[in-house]
Formats: structure tokens, sequence, C-alpha cells
């Protein structure tokens, strides 16, 4: 029985803390998944930092505790920065155990806590101690969320010091029990208890997580709705102008007439200023012809006028094809999203140019969008994010939600300074 006191509660201690550091490393990195290599090096570092601990020597432990900043930030491929965050949270971990043993310290001497065993009350120390760090770890990431804009709910807060505080006060009275009926069975109960006191707390962690994820997802499906919705309107404008423009060809009748009255009338100079006028009327409605679908024809229309401005050559090509099957505001968050994320990288190349291609083939529709883009894009966790100072992405993700909206799929790539995006959707009528 002692050597699972003395010897097993701190090596399940130990790995429960391990893991607590890890999870909250993970959470402040912001990571998405997690690789192989990594799982292997946290093993590793796991089995060491154990079987060390099991020396005593305090110096050994607290050098693998601060090796843990180096150890976190290796594995998550962060910028060296996270390393004070890890430190931070190694640092943290140092003092809750030192500041857990001196107050269990106190209490037992003032006669607060008392038990009359000293192997309940090294029980008693470890899981209050270890409690304790995961909460602090748990704190320590919410407040590094915060800083990183990560929207805190009041709930995270409550549960990662409510349940801790919970578990410590539970696993005290569960103790102060077991000096009445000291058994094996009840021993063997203490443990399992135990045992699913971490597990609950782990459980919650991972739950509050879950639907603060689903909150964020949530808030973004949102944003995309809204900037849709922002970005329809905008080109229904530009549809009003489109049939003022027809209105205006209608009457084209009218103007020569008027032209022929002024010439025949012996006032030629005025007739030219009409006509001065006139041109200057159609060149401001002036609209090319890329696709019988209307929305579609005018969001071309507007990104190639913005590409004409800033020196990037455009290449249109539209097969025959129907966008029926879309609504219009998905219409306008895939091509204008897709359009304007190219402009913006041809734009900072020496040759900007943008190349869009867009076909039915069998039931599916097919796009691809090539660009000029001399610098390597930024990849996070295998995906491209964008490099505008006040962009976090957000037209990548809009078109991945829109994409997926439709059954389809979307790949992203770079090779020798061209960027390529190739969308494939289902081109079914619902």
């Amino acid at each position: 029985m002692e050597f699972l006191i003395y010897f097993g509660l701190p090596c399940v201690g130990s790995i429960f803390l391990i893991g607590a550091m890890f999870y909250g490393a993970y959470r402040i990195a912001g990571q998405k998944g997690i690789s192989r290599r990594s799982i292997v090096i946290i093993l590793v570092y796991t089995v060491a930092t154990v079987a060390f601990s099991l020396l005593g020597n305090t110096w050994v432990n607290l050098s693998f505790l601060f090796l843990f900043c180096l150890v976190a930030r290796w594995i998550f491929e962060k910028p060296w920065i996270y390393c004070l965050y890890y430190l931070i949270l190694s640092a943290a971990v140092f003092l809750t155990d030192m500041f857990m043993s001196l107050s269990v310290q106190v209490l037992w001497l003032t006669g607060i806590l008392y038990l009359n065993s000293r192997d309940l009350e090294y029980i008693l120390l470890v899981v209050s101690t270890r409690m304790a760090e995961f909460m602090v770890i748990m704190l320590i990431v919410l407040v590094v969320g915060r800083k990183a804009g990560r929207r805190i709910t009041m709930r995270q807060v409550m549960i990662s010091v409510l349940l801790p505080l919970y578990s410590i006060f539970n696993m005290y009275c569960m103790v102060y029990l077991m000096q009445i009926f000291p058994t094996g069975y009840s021993m063997f109960l203490l443990g399992v208890n135990l045992i699913l006191l971490i597990g609950l707390n782990i459980y919650f962690c991972v739950l509050v997580e879950t639907m603060s994820e689903n909150h964020r997802l949530e808030n973004e499906r949102n944003l995309y709705r809204a900037q849709a919705e922002m970005q329809h309107r905008y080109y229904e404008q530009e549809e009003q102008k489109y049939e003022a423009s027809r209105k205006t060809i209608h009457d084209i009748r009218n103007h020569i007439l008027a032209m022929e009255a002024l010439y025949s009338e012996g006032n030629p100079q005025e007739a030219a200023g009409y006509a001065g006028d006139i041109h200057r009327m159609l060149n401001r409605f002036q609209q090319k012809y890329y696709t019988s679908e209307k929305l579609l024809n005018i969001i071309l229309n507007d990104k190639a006028r913005t590409m004409r401005q800033t020196g990037i050559h455009e290449d249109f090509k539209i097969g025959e094809l129907s966008l029926d099957f879309m609504k219009d505001t998905d219409v306008t968050a895939l091509f204008a999203n897709l359009l304007d994320n190219a402009v913006a990288a041809a734009a900072q190349s020496r040759d900007g140019y943008v190349k869009l291609r867009v076909n039915r083939v069998r039931e599916f529709l097919s796009v691809t969008v090539e660009n000029s883009c001399d610098r390597e894009p930024v990849k996070d966790a295998e995906l491209f994010r964008s490099r505008r100072v006040g962009h976090e992405g957000l037209g990548l993700k809009i078109i991945r939600q829109t994409v997926k909206q439709y059954g389809g799929d979307v790949q992203f790539d770079w090779k020798e300074g061209v960027f390529i995006v190739r969308v494939m959707l289902t081109a079914e009528v619902s």
C-alpha cells in the first residue's frame, strides 16, 4: 500500500500535471491539431520528467519544469515570443506547488486540517496541489486567450476555478472519512474516486473548449452571412447602374436625331459638344460581356475595372453555364472573395496578372483562379492565411465555407511565384 501511495500517486500526479501543461500550451498556441511527431516528443518528455522526479532532487525537477517552455515551443513551432508564455506557465506551476505545500503545512500546524495518518496527509497534499496547478493553468490559458483577442465567457472562468476547488474539497472529505474506516477496500474506492475526479475535470475542460469553439464558429458564420449580404447589396446597386446604362443606350436614337438637328441648323460646335457628352456618358456605363449570368458578369466587370486601375492584366474566360443552383449571396461570396484575394496578391507582384476559368463539367462547376504571387504565402497548420495587415484570412474562410455548403472541394497551391485556387462544386439544383 505504501508503494502505491509514495510511488504510484506521485507518478500519476506528475503525468496529469505534464498533460495539463501541454494542453495549456496547445490552447495558448491556438493549434487546430497535433502531429505524430509532437505526440512522440510529449511522451519522451513525460517519461523523462517522471523518471527523474523519482530521484527527489528539487533542482532536477525544477530544471525539467523550465525546460518545458523550450519543448512546447519546439512542438507547436510558434515564434520565440511564445516561449515567454510557456515560461509564465512553468513559473505559475512552480509557485502554485510552493504555495500549496506551505498552505497545507500551515493549516495542519494551526489545527484547521487534522488527519491521524501521514499517508492520508500525503495523499491530500498531492491531490490538492495538482488540482490547484490545473486551475492555475486554465486561468493562464484564459488570460492569454483574452490578450490574443479571443472571447472569454464567465462560464469558462467559473468552471476553470470552481471545479478544481470542488475536487480539492471533495478529496479532503473522502480522506477525512478514510481515517475513520481505514480499510484496503476504502483505499481502493478513494483511488477510483480520484481517477474519476481527474476525468471529470478533463471532461469539463474539453466541454467548455468545445462550447467556446462552437460559439466562435457561429459568430464567424454570422460574419460570413453579413459580409456576403453587404457585397450582394453593392452588386445590386451595380446592377441598377447597368439597367440605367441600357436605358441610355436605348435612347441613343434620340441623341443622334438631336445631333443631326444641330448640324442641320448650322451649329457644328454645339453638336460636337453634345457628341462629347454622349461619349463620356457611354464610357461611364461601359460593361464588357463575359457571361450570360448577370450577377457574375457584374462582379467580373467590377473586378476588371479595379485591375485596370492598378495595372494588373486580366484574363477571364467563362464557359456556358448556369448558376441557378447557387444563392446570389453565395455567388457573391465565392467569386468576389476569390478575385479580391487574387487582385491583392497580384498588386504586390512585378508582372501582376489574374487568370479566371469557369466551366461546367457534367454535374460539377469548375472554377480555377491563377494569379501572380512573388512572395510565398504564410501557412498555418497546413492552411494558407492572409499577409495583409488587419486581415485574418476571412476571405479564405468564406470561400471554404461556401464551397462546403455546396458539397464541393477547394485546393490552394503556390509554386514558383504563382498562386492557384481550384474549386469544384456540385452543380445540382436542390
